[in-house]
């Protein structure tokens, strides 16, 4: 399979072996993946991936499923998007069905590709970290941000009012479209 990886501090399609799906994983066919600043580091040589991680580049993706490993309860078939600890930006990746979600109505998965970084870091600091309630007010730096815009929109759906930081009123605008007070 054909899968970009940063090499010397530039990007090169290069052929790898197709990855094993094995039980609770599933294999998914990439038809988008997101661009994160981890991504950018690592093609520039200066942030490595994990020990045991895959060099291709790739923190989260959309596709479509096409094997199940056994112990999954996903169907080849289904459209989702992924959470990766790399491998994103390949033809397919395997990954732990855990880390698997539903692309939502209405997104493509163009769209979908984009939505698993910034919202599981949204959602682990406001909700698992902080222990966010409905009605408890919320400061957002950066609120104009990729996961400053996520955490806008979970706070606005979770009933918590946030205020934000940004640098110029184009960002201001933005913020309060979204939400932010």
């Amino acid at each position: 399979m054909k899968a970009l990886q940063g090499v010397e501090g530039h990007v090169e399609w290069l052929d790898e072996p197709s990855p094993t799906c094995d039980v609770g994983q599933v294999r998914i066919r990439v038809a988008a993946a997101g661009l994160n600043r981890a991504d950018l580091l690592q093609r520039a040589g200066l942030y490595p991936p994990p020990p045991g991680v895959s060099k291709v580049l790739g923190l989260e993706c959309s596709g479509v499923i096409s094997e199940v490993g056994a112990g999954s309860s996903w169907q080849v078939g289904d459209r989702v998007c992924a959470l990766l600890a790399g491998g994103g930006m390949a033809e397919e990746v395997v990954v732990d069905a855990r880390h698997v979600l539903p692309v939502p109505e209405g997104l493509s998965l163009t769209e979908a590709a984009a939505l698993p970084e910034v919202y599981s870091t949204a959602w682990l600091n406001l909700f698992q970290l902080a222990g966010l309630r409905p009605g408890e007010k919320v400061l957002l730096h950066a609120g104009a941000s990729g996961v400053g815009s996520a955490a806008i929109q979970l706070c606005k759906a979770f009933g918590s009012p946030c205020w934000v930081s940004v640098g110029s009123a184009e960002r201001l605008a933005y913020c309060q479209a979204l939400g932010a007070q």
